[in-house]
């Protein structure tokens, strides 16, 4: 299946597997990579060094195609930025800011740059501060999500920018991507079925409780880590109204994060500033990303909450990554076949009267 976006990144499927923090590890990356897809490395939740070691992995692991995701607000994101550039990474992508932007930084010749916005607004300026394809999530997403249906904002944005536009948000599957297709997207990203595959690192007890969810298990609130975010929460969340009823984790969550990403006190508060300019609660994003970090790499959610977008209802079973690719575009492919036959069957039928 040829796409604008499959020619752009000499991939075999317009399929992208978002970089998913604790989850788009190379094991995960190399997979989609290996399987058609454009796997994303996620550069938080670590620190600069393991970003480094795991680019190399993937150099050696993959024909070179595959994308790194920057947090521009995660702890050491300067470091991580650094050491995309210096490793020559194809692909980078980041969300909520502009990490060229933000450093004064000119994006280097062969680095292709594929940020993720969730309305026009934000679509029109990624392009023309030199974006070459957006990816467009709707509120249909896990994580933090847009405020706008990707039934509306795909079109929206495919109409009013020139770049290829990948549509993020409540997809899982080949009708999906059809429909992607059809409100002029060249492609689909998937977060939450990726993360329930075999070579997803998420623990087995986690990818059950999200087999046993349905679309009203996921909540978006800002409550999580301070920025509009949707979640499966752990049974001891249901009345979380945020850190201050729960004041002893912000000591603990605190030191937590800072041990994971080795980052200095200096850099922890660089982190926070750049939450606070986008106007989260501070110590709620603090407690938050840690809450998350350790849900998903321990698998207990009992105390906590992990990402998963709508679809979660949707998705039955646990594929390698090479699997759930091929049913994508095979089914795709029949819906396609379906919508031809059907126009065609409507124009004989037009004719003949």
């Amino acid at each position: 299946m040829k796409t604008r976006l499959t020619d752009l990144l000499n991939i075999r499927c317009p399929i992208i597997q978002s970089g998913m923090a604790s989850v788009a590890t190379p094991s995960l990356v190399s997979a989609v990579c290996k399987a058609g897809g454009l796997g994303i490395l996620a550069a938080a939740g670590q620190s600069a060094e393991v970003l480094r070691d795991e680019i190399r992995q993937l150099q050696k692991t993959t024909d070179g195609m595959f994308g790194v995701n920057l947090v521009p607000i995660a702890p050491r994101f300067p470091d991580h930025f650094r050491v995309a550039l210096q490793e020559k990474v194809p692909v980078l992508c980041s969300g909520l800011r502009n990490p060229f932007s933000l450093t004064d930084t000119k994006k280097p010749a062969g680095m292709m740059y594929i940020p993720t916005v969730g309305n026009l607004k934000q679509a029109l300026s990624v392009e023309r501060s030199g974006a070459d394809a957006v990816i467009v999530q709707g509120v249909e997403a896990g994580g933090h999500a847009s405020k706008i249906s990707s039934m509306i904002l795909i079109p929206e944005v495919a109409e009013n920018v020139k770049i290829p536009v990948v549509g993020a948000g409540g997809f899982c599957d080949g009708r999906g991507l059809a429909a992607a297709l059809m409100l002029g997207a060249e492609g689909i990203a998937m977060g939450t079925r990726f993360a329930i595959t075999q070579e997803s690192p998420i623990p087995a007890a986690l990818k059950e409780i999200y087999l046993k969810s349905d679309t009203a298990d996921v909540v978006l609130s800002s409550v999580w880590d301070g920025f509009p975010m949707r979640v499966i929460r752990g049974e001891k969340m249901k009345r979380y109204r945020g850190w201050w009823t729960h004041p002893w984790d912000l000591p603990i969550m605190i030191l937590s994060a800072k041990k994971a990403y080795g980052a200095s006190w200096r850099e922890m508060m660089a982190a926070v500033k750049g939450a606070r300019l986008l106007h989260a609660n501070l110590m709620q994003y603090l407690v938050g990303m840690e809450k998350n970090r350790i849900c998903i790499v321990t698998g207990d959610i009992s105390r906590g909450f992990s990402p998963s977008g709508q679809v979660v209802g949707r998705i039955k079973d646990i594929p390698t990554c090479r699997e759930l690719i091929n049913r994508i575009i095979a089914e795709a492919d029949a819906a396609r076949d379906i919508l031809l036959s059907d126009r065609s069957s409507s124009t004989h039928g037009a004719v003949a009267i």
